[in-house]
Protein backbone atom coordinates (compact mmCIF):
# COMPACT_ATOMS: atom_id res chain seq x y z
CA UNK A 1 0.00 0.00 0.00
CA UNK A 2 1.45 3.26 -1.31
CA UNK A 3 0.73 6.81 1.48
CA UNK A 4 -1.70 8.13 -1.68
CA UNK A 5 -4.03 4.57 -1.09
CA UNK A 6 -3.58 4.82 2.87
CA UNK A 7 -5.14 8.64 2.24
CA UNK A 8 -8.43 6.62 1.15
CA UNK A 9 -8.59 4.34 3.75
CA UNK A 10 -7.77 5.41 7.20
CA UNK A 11 -10.97 6.69 9.05
CA UNK A 12 -12.03 10.08 9.23
CA UNK A 13 -13.96 12.80 10.54
CA UNK A 14 -15.21 16.18 9.14
CA UNK A 15 -15.80 19.32 10.98
CA UNK A 16 -16.39 21.88 7.94
CA UNK A 17 -18.89 20.41 5.49
CA UNK A 18 -22.02 22.39 3.88
CA UNK A 19 -24.89 20.09 3.32
CA UNK A 20 -26.20 21.99 0.47
CA UNK A 21 -22.83 22.09 -0.79
CA UNK A 22 -22.55 18.56 -0.56
CA UNK A 23 -25.65 17.22 -2.90
CA UNK A 24 -23.86 15.47 -5.85
CA UNK A 25 -24.73 17.19 -9.46
CA UNK A 26 -26.92 14.83 -10.54
CA UNK A 27 -29.00 14.48 -7.78
CA UNK A 28 -29.39 18.19 -7.82
CA UNK A 29 -30.14 17.93 -11.49
CA UNK A 30 -32.79 15.34 -10.73
CA UNK A 31 -34.53 17.43 -7.81
CA UNK A 32 -34.49 20.75 -10.42
CA UNK A 33 -36.43 18.93 -12.88
CA UNK A 34 -38.90 17.39 -10.46
CA UNK A 35 -39.11 20.69 -8.78
CA UNK A 36 -39.41 22.09 -12.25
CA UNK A 37 -36.91 24.72 -11.28
CA UNK A 38 -34.09 26.32 -14.44
CA UNK A 39 -30.59 25.65 -13.73
CA UNK A 40 -27.73 27.02 -16.35
CA UNK A 41 -26.68 23.59 -17.31
CA UNK A 42 -28.35 20.75 -18.56
CA UNK A 43 -25.63 18.01 -17.89
CA UNK A 44 -23.17 16.52 -15.15
CA UNK A 45 -20.29 18.19 -16.94
CA UNK A 46 -22.23 21.69 -17.35
CA UNK A 47 -22.97 21.90 -13.70
CA UNK A 48 -19.19 21.51 -12.95
CA UNK A 49 -18.61 23.89 -15.10
CA UNK A 50 -20.45 26.28 -14.08
CA UNK A 51 -18.86 25.52 -10.54
CA UNK A 52 -15.48 27.56 -11.85
CA UNK A 53 -15.83 30.50 -9.77
CA UNK A 54 -15.18 33.81 -10.79
CA UNK A 55 -15.37 35.50 -7.11
CA UNK A 56 -17.11 34.93 -4.10
CA UNK A 57 -20.39 36.54 -4.97
CA UNK A 58 -20.27 34.12 -7.97
CA UNK A 59 -20.05 31.03 -5.21
CA UNK A 60 -22.89 32.64 -3.39
CA UNK A 61 -24.83 32.82 -6.38
CA UNK A 62 -24.36 29.04 -7.07
CA UNK A 63 -25.41 28.41 -2.97
CA UNK A 64 -28.37 30.02 -3.80
CA UNK A 65 -29.26 28.25 -7.21
CA UNK A 66 -28.53 25.30 -5.66
CA UNK A 67 -31.07 25.37 -2.64
CA UNK A 68 -33.41 26.69 -4.57
CA UNK A 69 -33.47 23.21 -5.93
CA UNK A 70 -34.89 22.71 -2.74
CA UNK A 71 -38.60 22.21 -2.07
CA UNK A 72 -40.48 19.74 0.12
CA UNK A 73 -39.09 17.51 2.99
CA UNK A 74 -38.48 14.03 0.91
CA UNK A 75 -35.91 16.21 -0.73
CA UNK A 76 -34.30 17.03 2.74
CA UNK A 77 -34.29 13.17 2.92
CA UNK A 78 -32.58 12.61 0.24
CA UNK A 79 -29.58 14.93 0.64
CA UNK A 80 -29.04 13.87 4.06
CA UNK A 81 -29.11 9.89 3.43
CA UNK A 82 -27.02 10.41 0.13
CA UNK A 83 -24.25 12.25 2.09
CA UNK A 84 -24.55 9.49 4.67
CA UNK A 85 -23.61 7.16 1.73
CA UNK A 86 -20.31 10.02 0.64
CA UNK A 87 -19.41 9.60 4.15
CA UNK A 88 -19.30 5.92 3.94
CA UNK A 89 -17.57 5.45 0.66
CA UNK A 90 -14.37 8.16 2.09
CA UNK A 91 -14.46 6.42 5.58
CA UNK A 92 -15.69 9.19 7.16
CA UNK A 93 -17.47 8.09 10.31
CA UNK A 94 -18.34 11.06 11.78
CA UNK A 95 -19.23 14.51 10.77
CA UNK A 96 -20.32 17.71 12.01
CA UNK A 97 -22.98 19.44 9.34
CA UNK A 98 -23.64 23.09 8.58
CA UNK A 99 -26.83 23.92 7.16
CA UNK A 100 -28.60 27.10 6.65
CA UNK A 101 -31.70 26.60 8.14
CA UNK A 102 -33.27 29.88 7.77
CA UNK A 103 -32.78 30.34 4.58
CA UNK A 104 -33.81 26.89 3.55
CA UNK A 105 -37.08 27.52 5.34
CA UNK A 106 -37.72 31.01 3.80
CA UNK A 107 -36.95 29.61 -0.12
CA UNK A 108 -39.50 26.97 0.24
CA UNK A 109 -42.00 28.23 2.92
CA UNK A 110 -41.77 25.33 4.68
CA UNK A 111 -41.75 25.25 8.14
CA UNK A 112 -38.41 24.55 9.79
CA UNK A 113 -39.42 21.74 12.14
CA UNK A 114 -40.28 19.93 8.56
CA UNK A 115 -37.30 20.76 6.94
CA UNK A 116 -35.21 19.34 9.85
CA UNK A 117 -37.55 16.50 10.32
CA UNK A 118 -36.25 15.29 6.49
CA UNK A 119 -32.75 15.89 7.29
CA UNK A 120 -33.32 13.44 10.45
CA UNK A 121 -34.83 10.42 8.80
CA UNK A 122 -32.21 10.63 6.23
CA UNK A 123 -29.83 11.05 8.86
CA UNK A 124 -31.37 7.95 11.10
CA UNK A 125 -31.75 6.15 7.51
CA UNK A 126 -27.53 6.33 6.52
CA UNK A 127 -26.75 5.91 10.45
CA UNK A 128 -28.58 2.51 9.96
CA UNK A 129 -27.30 1.59 6.77
CA UNK A 130 -23.71 2.93 6.76
CA UNK A 131 -22.86 3.36 10.15
CA UNK A 132 -21.80 7.02 9.73
CA UNK A 133 -22.97 9.95 12.46
CA UNK A 134 -23.17 13.27 12.41
CA UNK A 135 -24.33 16.62 14.30
CA UNK A 136 -25.79 20.03 12.95
CA UNK A 137 -24.64 23.41 12.80
CA UNK A 138 -27.50 25.66 11.94
CA UNK A 139 -25.80 28.93 10.48
CA UNK A 140 -26.09 32.67 10.39
CA UNK A 141 -25.54 34.14 7.30
CA UNK A 142 -23.43 37.21 7.82
CA UNK A 143 -25.24 39.42 4.66
CA UNK A 144 -28.45 38.49 5.96
CA UNK A 145 -27.52 39.89 9.79
CA UNK A 146 -31.66 40.76 10.15
CA UNK A 147 -32.42 36.69 10.23
CA UNK A 148 -29.92 35.97 12.96
CA UNK A 149 -32.75 36.28 15.59
CA UNK A 150 -35.08 33.39 14.38
CA UNK A 151 -31.61 31.24 13.22
CA UNK A 152 -30.64 30.96 17.04
CA UNK A 153 -34.32 30.23 18.06
CA UNK A 154 -34.44 27.41 15.90
CA UNK A 155 -31.08 25.97 16.92
CA UNK A 156 -31.89 26.56 20.68
CA UNK A 157 -35.20 24.63 19.79
CA UNK A 158 -33.41 22.25 17.71
CA UNK A 159 -30.91 20.86 20.84
CA UNK A 160 -32.55 17.39 21.25
CA UNK A 161 -32.51 17.02 17.90
CA UNK A 162 -28.67 17.45 16.52
CA UNK A 163 -27.99 20.50 16.81
CA UNK A 164 -24.77 21.19 18.50
CA UNK A 165 -23.45 24.46 17.43
CA UNK A 166 -24.28 27.40 16.13
CA UNK A 167 -22.16 29.06 12.66
CA UNK A 168 -21.82 32.18 11.15
CA UNK A 169 -20.82 31.92 7.07
CA UNK A 170 -21.51 34.48 4.15
CA UNK A 171 -18.79 36.77 3.31
CA UNK A 172 -16.74 38.24 5.79
CA UNK A 173 -16.48 41.92 4.24
CA UNK A 174 -18.63 44.70 5.44
CA UNK A 175 -20.02 42.19 8.16
CA UNK A 176 -18.04 41.95 11.10
CA UNK A 177 -18.15 39.87 14.11
CA UNK A 178 -19.70 42.55 16.48
CA UNK A 179 -22.99 42.24 14.66
CA UNK A 180 -23.63 38.73 16.12
CA UNK A 181 -22.31 39.29 19.59
CA UNK A 182 -25.63 39.29 21.65
CA UNK A 183 -27.24 36.33 18.81
CA UNK A 184 -23.88 34.15 19.84
CA UNK A 185 -23.78 34.78 23.89
CA UNK A 186 -27.74 33.75 24.02
CA UNK A 187 -26.38 30.38 21.95
CA UNK A 188 -23.62 30.12 24.53
CA UNK A 189 -25.67 30.89 27.48
CA UNK A 190 -28.34 28.01 26.23
CA UNK A 191 -25.79 25.21 25.70
CA UNK A 192 -24.56 25.46 22.00
CA UNK A 193 -21.26 25.84 20.59
CA UNK A 194 -19.85 28.63 18.56
CA UNK A 195 -18.12 27.82 15.08
CA UNK A 196 -18.23 30.88 12.79
CA UNK A 197 -16.08 31.61 10.13
CA UNK A 198 -13.25 33.80 10.17
CA UNK A 199 -10.06 34.66 8.69
CA UNK A 200 -11.11 33.57 5.10
CA UNK A 201 -11.59 36.76 2.59
CA UNK A 202 -10.83 39.08 5.86
CA UNK A 203 -7.58 38.92 7.90
CA UNK A 204 -6.16 37.98 11.03
CA UNK A 205 -8.59 40.73 12.57
CA UNK A 206 -11.56 38.50 12.01
CA UNK A 207 -9.89 35.41 13.63
CA UNK A 208 -9.36 37.52 16.82
CA UNK A 209 -12.84 39.06 16.85
CA UNK A 210 -14.60 35.31 16.61
CA UNK A 211 -12.34 34.46 19.65
CA UNK A 212 -12.94 37.26 21.80
CA UNK A 213 -16.20 38.62 20.52
CA UNK A 214 -18.12 35.48 19.86
CA UNK A 215 -16.36 33.36 21.98
CA UNK A 216 -15.60 30.51 19.15
CA UNK A 217 -14.25 26.59 20.12
CA UNK A 218 -13.73 26.74 17.08
CA UNK A 219 -12.78 29.01 14.24
CA UNK A 220 -14.21 27.91 10.27
CA UNK A 221 -11.08 28.16 7.95
CA UNK A 222 -9.31 30.58 9.79
CA UNK A 223 -6.11 30.00 7.65
CA UNK A 224 -5.50 34.17 7.59
CA UNK A 225 -4.39 33.95 10.95
CA UNK A 226 -1.02 33.11 9.47
CA UNK A 227 -0.64 36.69 9.01
CA UNK A 228 -0.21 36.94 12.88
CA UNK A 229 2.43 35.57 14.82
CA UNK A 230 0.72 36.68 18.04
CA UNK A 231 -2.34 35.37 16.74
CA UNK A 232 -0.50 32.07 15.92
CA UNK A 233 0.68 31.32 19.16
CA UNK A 234 -2.85 32.15 21.25
CA UNK A 235 -4.36 29.53 18.71
CA UNK A 236 -1.68 27.05 19.48
CA UNK A 237 -1.10 27.93 23.25
CA UNK A 238 -5.45 27.63 23.82
CA UNK A 239 -5.53 24.37 21.33
CA UNK A 240 -8.51 26.34 18.99
CA UNK A 241 -8.93 24.14 16.18
CA UNK A 242 -9.06 25.43 12.57
CA UNK A 243 -11.34 24.09 10.18
CA UNK A 244 -9.30 24.56 7.20
CA UNK A 245 -10.51 23.44 3.78
CA UNK A 246 -7.46 23.79 1.03
CA UNK A 247 -9.10 22.97 -1.79
CA UNK A 248 -11.36 25.54 -1.42
CA UNK A 249 -9.51 27.98 -0.52
CA UNK A 250 -7.52 28.07 -3.81
CA UNK A 251 -10.77 27.60 -5.94
CA UNK A 252 -12.58 30.95 -3.71
CA UNK A 253 -8.95 32.64 -4.42
CA UNK A 254 -7.89 32.78 -0.84
CA UNK A 255 -4.81 31.47 -2.29
CA UNK A 256 -3.26 31.18 -5.70
CA UNK A 257 -2.02 28.02 -5.30
CA UNK A 258 -1.27 25.22 -2.85
CA UNK A 259 2.35 26.01 -2.88
CA UNK A 260 0.99 29.36 -0.89
CA UNK A 261 -0.92 27.96 1.42
CA UNK A 262 -0.14 28.25 4.94
CA UNK A 263 -1.61 24.75 5.91
CA UNK A 264 1.77 23.78 6.87
CA UNK A 265 3.03 26.12 8.44
CA UNK A 266 -0.15 26.29 11.08
CA UNK A 267 0.61 22.72 11.65
CA UNK A 268 4.31 23.06 12.03
CA UNK A 269 3.51 25.83 14.63
CA UNK A 270 1.42 23.55 16.76
CA UNK A 271 -1.76 24.78 15.50
CA UNK A 272 -4.66 22.49 16.35
CA UNK A 273 -5.20 21.83 12.47
CA UNK A 274 -8.29 19.88 10.93
CA UNK A 275 -8.82 19.02 7.33
CA UNK A 276 -11.96 19.71 5.35
CA UNK A 277 -13.89 19.61 1.73
CA UNK A 278 -16.14 22.05 2.90
CA UNK A 279 -18.61 22.39 -0.15
CA UNK A 280 -17.31 18.92 -2.33
CA UNK A 281 -18.85 18.78 -5.26
CA UNK A 282 -18.38 22.57 -5.54
CA UNK A 283 -14.72 22.12 -5.67
CA UNK A 284 -14.47 19.10 -7.34
CA UNK A 285 -13.43 17.44 -4.25
CA UNK A 286 -14.14 15.69 -1.07
CA UNK A 287 -12.11 14.43 2.50
CA UNK A 288 -9.93 11.60 0.52
CA UNK A 289 -8.89 14.19 -1.74
CA UNK A 290 -7.76 16.71 0.80
CA UNK A 291 -5.93 13.89 2.13
CA UNK A 292 -4.56 13.20 -1.03
CA UNK A 293 -3.81 16.77 -1.12
CA UNK A 294 -1.85 17.12 2.42
CA UNK A 295 0.52 14.24 0.68
CA UNK A 296 1.01 15.74 -2.49
CA UNK A 297 1.30 19.56 -1.59
CA UNK A 298 2.03 19.52 1.82
CA UNK A 299 4.34 16.18 2.10
CA UNK A 300 2.47 15.01 5.25
CA UNK A 301 3.61 11.65 6.41
CA UNK A 302 1.45 8.62 7.50
CA UNK A 303 1.95 9.37 10.84
CA UNK A 304 1.22 13.32 10.50
CA UNK A 305 -2.36 11.76 8.51
CA UNK A 306 -3.41 9.53 11.86
CA UNK A 307 -2.72 12.84 13.84
CA UNK A 308 -4.50 15.33 11.60
CA UNK A 309 -7.43 12.19 11.64
CA UNK A 310 -7.13 12.45 15.68
CA UNK A 311 -7.16 16.04 15.66
CA UNK A 312 -10.73 16.44 14.16
CA UNK A 313 -11.86 13.90 17.10
CA UNK A 314 -10.57 15.74 19.66
CA UNK A 315 -12.08 19.18 17.97
CA UNK A 316 -15.67 17.59 17.60
CA UNK A 317 -18.30 18.18 19.95
CA UNK A 318 -18.91 15.28 20.94
CA UNK A 319 -19.11 14.11 24.18
CA UNK A 320 -15.44 12.57 26.41
CA UNK A 321 -16.88 9.33 26.40
CA UNK A 322 -17.68 9.12 22.71
CA UNK A 323 -14.30 10.78 22.00
CA UNK A 324 -12.09 7.98 23.61
CA UNK A 325 -14.14 5.19 22.11
CA UNK A 326 -13.91 7.08 18.85
CA UNK A 327 -10.00 7.38 18.98
CA UNK A 328 -9.74 4.19 20.58
CA UNK A 329 -11.40 2.66 17.41
CA UNK A 330 -9.48 4.60 15.14
CA UNK A 331 -5.74 3.57 16.74
CA UNK A 332 -7.10 -0.25 15.79
CA UNK A 333 -7.80 0.54 12.28
CA UNK A 334 -4.35 2.29 12.36
CA UNK A 335 -2.74 -0.53 13.57
CA UNK A 336 -4.44 -3.10 11.45
CA UNK A 337 -3.62 -1.18 8.71
CA UNK A 338 0.25 -0.82 9.34
CA UNK A 339 1.28 -4.18 8.75
CA UNK A 340 -0.29 -4.36 5.75
CA UNK A 341 1.53 -1.05 4.79
CA UNK A 342 5.39 -2.33 4.70
CA UNK A 343 6.62 0.15 6.32
CA UNK A 344 4.48 2.84 3.96
CA UNK A 345 6.77 5.58 1.98
CA UNK A 346 7.01 8.76 3.68
CA UNK A 347 8.60 10.68 1.05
Amino acid sequence: MDLYEYTQRIPKVELHVHLEGSIRPQTLLRLAERNQVHLPAANDQELRDYYKFKDFDHFIEVYMMITSCLKTADDYTLIAYEFGSDCHRQNVRYAEVTFTIQTNASMTGLPWQSILDGLNIGRVQAQRDFGVDWQWVFDIVRNQPDTQGAVVDIALAARDQGVVALGLGGNEIGYPADLFVDSFNTAISGGLFSVPHAGELTGAHSVWSAIELLHANRIGHGVRSIDDPQLVRYLREHQIALEICPTSNICLGVYSDYAHHPLRQLWDAGVHVTVNSDDPPLFNTDLNQEYRVLVEHFNFTADELERISLNAIQASFLDSESKTRLIADFNREFDQLRPRQNQIDHT
